[in-house]
């Protein structure tokens, strides 16, 4: 695995540093699905004890990022069609009416926010996923309604492998620069109508790219 990614400095637990450095391999692929982890390797490897690795362990367990087997070990949870079919149901139902709210309350401020992660140049695979995580969060904090944007989140982080997975398809980073650029000038617009469909346009995109890849 790669070493410690950003955000996992002295002022973090044990527990914390254990958990975001695994989640950032697992969703970034680097750690792949269906692979085996030891966990006295894990040890090892991250200079940590057992317990903060274990309760990292069971906090991925609990976001369906790993799978926790009694007496036989730990598994990196594999990417299936139907948790992707799942996953685009869920995104369909909740992304576009988030888009329309954001569109009647987004502020300026939030607008030049959107404005620097279109412009920004990511590098590299955790740069890139990133970029994508803040550019919708942005979105669903400007719809002003907390709760979707705490379910958001969460769907976002069971979505991300599969949107790692994507990248593997040269042409669709282009394509998804190009859809959020529409959803952002919807917003500026403040048309409701607009946000939702472009929304909607970027995950019918995602589901398409996806589908190719894992069908």
């Amino acid at each position: 695995m790669a070493e410690a990614r950003a955000g996992s400095g002295p002022a973090l637990s044990q527990n914390e540093r254990a958990y975001r450095r695994l989640k950032d391999d697992i969703v970034s692929l680097r750690l792949k699905p269906g692979d085996a982890l030891n966990e006295a390797g894990l040890c090892a490897e991250l200079g940590l004890g057992r317990t903060p690795v274990n309760q990292a362990l069971h906090r991925l367990m609990h976001e369906g990022l790993v799978r926790i087997l009694p007496r036989k070990g730990v598994l990196v949870q594999p990417l299936s069609m139907d948790e992707f079919a799942h996953l685009i149901e869920v995104r369909r139902l909740t992304e576009p009416p988030c888009a329309a709210l954001a569109a009647g309350r987004i502020g300026s401020e939030a607008l030049a926010q959107l404005d620097a992660v279109l412009a920004a140049r990511p590098d590299g695979l955790d740069a890139i996923l990133e970029a994508d995580r803040r550019f919708h969060a942005l979105i669903a904090e400007a719809s002003g309604n907390r709760v979707l944007a705490e379910v958001l989140a969460g769907l976002h982080g069971r979505s991300v492998r599969f949107w790692a997975l994507s990248l593997a398809t040269g042409h669709h980073l282009a394509e998804v620069a190009e859809e959020h650029a529409v959803i952002r000038d919807a917003l500026r617009r403040r048309d409701p109508d607009a946000a939702a469909a472009a929304m909607s346009a970027h995950i019918e995109s995602f589901a398409r790219t996806l589908a190719s890849r894992l069908g």
